[in-house]
This record gives C-alpha cells, structure tokens and sequence, in this order.
C-alpha cells in the first residue's frame, strides 16, 4: 500500500506500475508505457497543466471527448482561430487495485472543466517586446507589409522590393517625381510560433494599429461583461467607453473586439525618398544702343528666357513624419537666354511724311466732315476704340497741348510741311509744347473733355491753315 495526497486529500492506493499520457489536440498520447500484466488492476489518470494538478479521472476517452466538446463551445466565438488544448497539459496513468475515483461525474467535470484551451498562434516582437499574437504566418507576414504600406504606396514598396531582391540600379525619375530609396523598421521583428489565449490573436488590422499607435484589442468572450474585461486590463470601464464611443458596452456579444489601450506607437518606420525639383535661372536683360531706333525709344530684340536647374533632395521620414532634407545632386538642364534691348539713337524727325497714320486704337467714325448742328464740323469724330491710346498721325512738333474751350483737353501737332492736326477731348495729355513726337508717339488718352457727347476723339487736318477733310488723308 502506497499514501499519496493530492488536492489535500490522502489516497491509498495499490499500483503496479504507471505510464505517462500527453493530451495533445483532442488526443491523449502515451509518452512511456509499461506492459502491466497484473490482472485486476484499473486505471487512473491524474491530469497536469505546467506542473500544476489539475486531478484526476478514470476514464481517458471521455477526457478526450470533453476536450473537444469544450473547443467546440469556445470555438463559436473564435471560428478563425486553430483551437487545442495547452501543450502543457500532461496526463499520468496508475494502474491500481482499487481506484478511489468517483464515478458520479462531478470530479471529472472538475478537471475537464480545468483544461485550457488555447490558440495556435504566432507571435509577432518588436525588439525585446512582445507586440502582438495573430492567427498564423501569413497573417505575420501581412502585418508587417501593412504596417510599411501605412507610409508608402503598394506601387513604390513593390517596385523597391523588386530593387531590393535584383540588385537592379533605380530608373531616372523626371522633375515632380518621387521614388523610394530605402525603408526600414528600427526595431528587430521576429516571429515563432506559440499557443496563446484566443482573446489576445489579433487581425491583421488590429495588429497594424497597435504597433503604429499603441491601440490594443480585445475580443470578448461568451459570459464575459465589461467590468470583467475592465478588472482583467487594469482600466476601467470609463476608460473603455472613452476608448469605444460607437460600442454599447452593456450590450455586446462574444467575439466583439474592444479597445483596451491606447499606448503610442510600438514601431519606428524609417523611409527614404528622392525627390526631383525644378528651380527657374533668372535670366538678365542686356540693353544695347541702336542708331535705326529712334531716340527714347526701345525695342525688345530677342525677348530671352529663364533657364532651369534641376534639384535632387533625400527626403528623411519617420513614422510620416519629415525630419529631413537634403540637397544630394543639382543640374543645369536649360542655360538662360539674355533678353535683349534695342536703345535708339536715331534722332526724332520733326518733318512730316506727308501720309498720315490712324490716329487711334481701332474704333469707328462716328461723325464725318461736315453740316452738322447748323455750323461745320471740321474734322472726324472716332469712337469704340480697341483701346484708348492717342497717337500721333505723322512726325512733327507739339504746338499746343493743354485745354482749349469746347475742345476739352487737346493736342496741336505742327508737321513742319504745312500740315497740322488736332487730337481733341481728350482724358489726359502725355506731351508737352515744342516735344518732337514721330508718328504713332503716344499724345494722350480718348476721353470726353469739353463739349462732348460721349467717349470719342474728335480728330482735324488742315493745310497752310485750311481745314481738310481728314479721310482723304487717312483710313
């Protein structure tokens, strides 16, 4: 007879030999058996979790059935997830005389009650820290893709791994273009698998959101409230409605994921960019003396054009976040061009040609020579201009300029050949008395002056002092 105290009870027991049992699954394994050839003798199975006793139970199949009736029930809540029992769980097997095990159910429900089940996971650290736990490998895989995707595009991560694994030498990108020269994750990432309580695996979404803000999840399992979860998390229940506005926590069901923390970002993303500018070259103006261009005047001869550089820069982010420029390469893609300026000095020609110019900016004659009114209207009236600029319809010198009576403000100009001509009403004058003014000078601004009935340049020929009928003179 041999006292063993389990549970806080004493047993006596007769036994002949033991063997040891592993519950892996839905299974039990014999780990190390012994042939016992003793008749008479019945098994009893004491059930560990890591070294702590969970008890004990004299049938072994129906351990194994109560296993995967309990991953069943769990398994609504996680039906993504690969459920099994705690590797840790072990099951040693006595063959005794006479078992002391109840067989009215309730010590077995005890221990099947008392096995915990766990997920197939794989776990994901940032350095020395364990981050986070997701379904699988592919789920780890994605993770850290997405967490790179939350600072560059699917477009500039794939062209840059395919750089990456080929060796191939980046293209040429053009002004305005950018292109990713590295990414990196400061801390060490590494993954093994590993069994876990299923309310800590995390999608891929979850898992991307607490390393890049420190937001941790938890998916609420069957019965559980959440002043439960509050208590387990070490918050409290204002804090998860603080953390989950849109979620009726007095309300929810198993496997609804709640935000549990908000700790700040577990990963820092670095990414380098090239980046192409373009800066303009200012271009100068050269001004050049003409003897073919009259004196004040000036005359663009080649209008020139601003040059261009083109500015590389290395762009430095962290977590999105620009902590750097700079300036890696420069060049000249276009030289400037001078603009040139003709300065005349040719002397301005005080003797009329003879043939007169149109004296405005397009417009109409509104009123010919002639009767009008019971008196002559000596001239031509010139109204709905393209623009309101007097000109000078031949060389000549100003005689008059300033007011004159009903004409308004008006300009005289003596061709030195006999002729003259009167720009009349006019809003402003821009010549002054003996100014030698070349045909098409500006002399003022169309206006309304005097007596007027509107907008117009009223306009005279005369010749040795007769009054001439314009249009023979002009078109």
């Amino acid at each position: 007879m041999k006292e063993i105290k389990k549970a806080g009870q004493s047993i006596k027991l007769k036994w002949a030999a033991a063997s040891i049992l592993l519950v892996t699954g839905f299974g039990i394994t014999t780990v190390s058996a012994k042939p016992i050839e003793e008749s008479g003798l019945e098994p009893v199975y004491h059930v560990y979790n890591n070294g702590e006793y969970l008890g004990a139970v004299s049938d072994s199949a129906s351990l194994k059935t109560a296993a995967a009736e309990r991953i069943d029930h769990i398994q609504t809540s996680y039906e993504e997830l690969d459920l099994q029992v705690d590797r840790g769980v072990k099951v040693i097997e006595e063959k005794v005389f006479a078992s002391p095990i109840s067989r009215d159910g309730e010590a077995f429900d005890r221990v099947a009650a008392a096995l915990p089940i766990k997920a197939a996971a794989f776990r994901l650290a940032a350095g020395d820290e364990t981050a986070v736990y997701v379904k699988d490998r592919e789920a780890y895989n994605e993770t850290i893709k997405q967490v790179k995707l939350a600072f560059v595009s699917p477009e500039e991560l794939a062209e840059w791994e395919e750089r990456m694994e080929t060796g191939k030498a980046p293209a040429e990108i053009g002004v305005g273009e950018s292109r990713l020269m590295d990414l990196a994750i400061a801390e060490k990432i590494s993954g093994t698998s590993q069994q876990v309580d299923p309310s800590e695996v995390m999608t891929v979404d979850q898992a991307v959101s607490y390393l890049l803000k420190g937001e941790r999840f938890h998916r609420a399992a069957n019965g559980e409230s959440a002043q439960m979860i509050a208590e387990k998390f070490d918050v409290t229940v204002e804090d998860l409605k603080e953390m989950n506005p849109n979620l009726n926590l007095a309300a929810f069901d198993a496997g609804t994921s709640i935000k549990i923390a908000e700790e700040g970002p577990k990963v820092t993303v670095y990414v380098q960019r090239e980046e192409k500018t373009a800066k303009a070259i200012p271009n100068k103006t050269v001004t050049k003396k003409d003897k073919h261009v009259l004196i004040g005047e000036k005359k663009v001869k080649e209008k020139g054009a601003a040059g261009e550089k083109q500015l590389t820069y290395a762009i430095r982010e962290e977590n999105g976040k620009r902590t750097g420029r700079t300036l890696a390469a420069e060049a000249v893609a276009k030289e400037p061009v001078d603009r040139i300026v003709l300065e005349g000095t040719k002397p301005l020609p005080s003797v009329g040609t003879g043939k007169f110019a149109w004296p405005a900016e397009g417009g109409y004659i509104s009123s010919g020579r002639g009767e009008r009114w019971g008196r002559l209207h000596n001239g031509i009236d010139i109204a709905r201009p393209d623009g309101l600029a007097i000109k000078s319809a031949d060389h000549g010198v100003v005689k008059a300029a300033g007011a004159a009576g009903t004409f308004g403000n008006r300009v005289v100009v003596d061709h030195k050949n006999g002729y003259e001509t009167i720009y009349a009403h006019l809003s402003s004058i821009d010549v002054k008395v003996g100014e030698k003014v070349p045909k098409g000078k500006k002399l003022g601004v169309m206006g309304s002056t005097g007596r007027s009935t509107g907008l117009h340049l009223h306009f005279e020929v005369s010749y040795k002092g007769v009054t001439k009928n314009p249009l023979n003179y002009i078109k």
